[in-house]
């Protein structure tokens, strides 16, 4: 089975749906990245996306040494994995999650764990246990200047904020974090250019204002996969991209950035509807992007006029649009968003550019 670049062998040997990896396009990928940033040490990639420590390996062996992270497991496997710097990216105040954070503190003391602030709060969480556990932590302010989602108003609100944080016994603030999810799904690189220029205008502030305290921002990382080759010119700051791993369709929209998808599903033509003109194929929501309007959850390879139409658990629905494929035909499915395709399967076949499977990469920090 061959389509454009993929190519599989005997796809009737393995049960859809499944996930793949084009360990070719993976490989690429990692090149490209330390490109696109001028180097391992520019970039703060989020584990998100694969989750996998054989993943990571390869990461670390291109000179990679900083991650980042949402959740305590995959600070937990990114520790286990060999990771030298751990940023979880993620507000904390559960009391379990933050003595797991504790514990993995004492457990890798050689690892420099950082995380995130935005509100007084998550200063206020933990500050009483690094006293307790005898530990100091780094730590950025996390900005909103968009997504709104997490972080602190920039203006007053943030820089109160790094102040207080700077202040703290125990806690150093070297800078900021910054997400610019807004700037995503937006092809035209001029709009994000000027989204990022209004991010760099509140950013420029705050580093200004605490750095008349007395608390300079030395290191920030600030970015995401739409938007984060648009800092490269800003030496204090290290970019962190996700999806660039694994890549996928919506973001293959982005024309400047070199990245290719790496992570598909492979599903099967079960049905057809004559009279609708559709095929329905094994990919259900449960084996693919599920948080993407629905024609956007993935596309079929080799075939761009092919849509789909609707999605139930085990069932996606797809226009035929002439397209010559047939009840029991295999498709490379591009998924629309690489990190929730990957939550979904326990592992990804390795798949070889002769297009055998070689071995698999078990996604181990599925768990939280």
């Amino acid at each position: 089975m061959q389509v454009n670049e993929y190519v599989l062998k005997n796809p009737d040997t393995l049960e859809t749906p499944v996930m793949l990896v084009f360990q070719e396009q993976l490989e690429h990928n990692i090149a490209s990245i330390i490109e696109v940033t001028g180097g391992p040490d520019r970039v703060v990639p989020h584990f998100k996306t694969h989750k996998s420590k054989e993943v990571l390996k390869q990461c670390l062996a291109s000179g990679i040494q900083s991650y980042k992270c949402a959740t305590l497991r995959e600070a937990e496997v990114l520790a286990e994995g060999g990771a030298r710097q751990i940023l979880i990216a993620y507000p904390m105040l559960h009391p379990q999650k933050l003595n797991r954070l504790m514990e993995l503190m004492s457990t890798y003391s050689d690892i420099d764990f950082r995380i995130i602030f935005s509100h007084k709060a998550h200063v206020d969480a933990v500050a009483p246990l690094l006293n307790k556990h005898n530990k100091e932590i780094v730590a950025y302010i996390d900005l909103d200047t968009g997504m709104h989602r997490t972080g602190a108003q920039p203006g007053t609100e943030a820089i109160e904020l790094y102040l207080a944080a700077s202040r703290t016994p125990r806690i150093s603030v070297v800078g900021t974090h910054l997400f610019d999810g807004h700037t995503s799904y937006q092809p035209d690189v001029a709009i994000r250019t000027d989204s990022v220029k209004q991010s760099l205008d509140h950013i420029h502030n705050l580093w200004e204002e605490v750095a008349k305290q007395g608390c300079p921002a030395s290191d920030n990382v600030i970015g995401g996969s739409w938007s984060f080759h648009l800092y490269k010119d800003e030496p204090t700051i290290r970019m962190s991209p996700g999806t660039f791993i694994y890549w996928d369709h919506m973001n293959a929209m982005i024309p400047e950035l070199p990245f290719k998808v790496a992570g598909v599903v492979l599903g099967q033509v079960i049905d057809r509807n004559v009279d609708k003109d559709t095929l329905t194929v094994d990919i259900g929501s449960k084996a693919i992007t599920d948080d993407l309007e629905m024609k956007n959850r993935f596309k079929v390879a080799g075939n761009a006029n092919i849509s789909l139409v609707s999605q139930s658990e085990e069932h996606g629905v797809i226009s035929r649009s002439d397209s010559d494929l047939h009840l029991g035909d295999f498709i490379f499915a591009l998924p629309g968003h690489a990190c929730t395709t990957t939550t979904k399967y326990p592992e990804a076949l390795v798949i070889d550019q002769a297009g055998n499977v070689t071995h698999s990469y078990k996604h181990d920090a599925r768990d939280r």
